[in-house]
């Protein structure tokens, strides 16, 4: 067993698991997080706990020191002043662009990347060399679509929690409508689509349960000489372990 933490570089963001070695954090500290521009300041949103791991991770270094937070600190201030100024930009450029997240990227050649989504084309080929005069670096634009919108800011779903695509899930794999028909929601568009506007990403990954309870209903019926699970009685509740008609 690995002792191991989550973390996230700001709120709502995406978690990194990180293992623990003779670190004594808690929920709510500082930590160091290593990337290949050396070490990150994030912040423990996920305790301790004793994890099986099928594979390695990476080891926390460390608690953030009181100098590393105060550069954390500063970048973070740097990063809302520069967003502010690339939203007042595209403003006077007179642009139809949402600035989703803008990264400093840092290294050996650091510049400025700004997140953005749009419904129509944009020419913003007078906006990019106005930004880099305005903020002294060079500027990438990068437009996001799908999914990503959602993942980039955040939000909390249908269930209460936030966003899966914002925290834990690293990929989505294709989800389709009939995914939906399966989880008996296939008649509630509501009920099945996400902040993104897409099929929301647990009917993929919850989709295997119903598939093992559906099977184990339909032995069940079959045990009971009944045609079909459907003669159980009403839907099926997979989440519950139950089926109509049934304790």
């Amino acid at each position: 067993m690995t002792r191991v933490i989550a973390v996230a570089f700001h709120e709502h963001g995406q978690l990194h698991h990180l293992a623990v070695d003779g670190v004594d954090v808690h929920l709510g500290d500082w930590v160091l997080y290593p990337t290949d521009d050396g070490d990150e300041v994030a912040r423990c949103v996920w305790g301790p706990q004793d994890v099986r791991l099928d594979e390695p991770l990476p080891t926390c270094p460390g608690l953030a020191s009181p100098t590393q937070l105060d550069a954390a600190a500063a970048a973070r201030q740097r990063r809302s002043e520069v967003t502010e100024l690339v939203k007042k930009r595209i403003a006077a450029h007179g642009l139809d662009m949402q600035v989703l997240a803008v990264d400093l990227v840092e290294g050996d050649a650091p510049h400025v990347a700004v997140y953005y989504r749009t419904a129509h084309r944009v020419d913003f080929r007078a906006l990019v060399p106005d930004l880099a005069r305005a903020l002294a670096s060079r500027v990438d634009l990068r437009q996001v679509t799908g999914r990503d919108p959602a993942r980039l800011v955040g939000g909390v779903g249908l269930c209460g929690h936030q966003l899966c695509c914002s925290t834990f899930l690293n990929e989505v794999e294709p989800i389709s409508i009939r995914l939906a028909n399966q989880q008996g929601h296939g008649s509630n568009p509501m009920a099945v689509t996400g902040l993104c506007g897409h099929l929301m990403c647990c009917l993929r990954y919850e989709s295997p349960y119903y598939d093992d309870f559906t099977a184990t209903a339909e032995q069940i019926a079959q045990q009971e000489q009944d045609r079909s699970a459907d003669q159980l009685g009403c839907p099926l509740r997979p989440v519950c372990g139950k089926a109509a008609g049934r304790p």
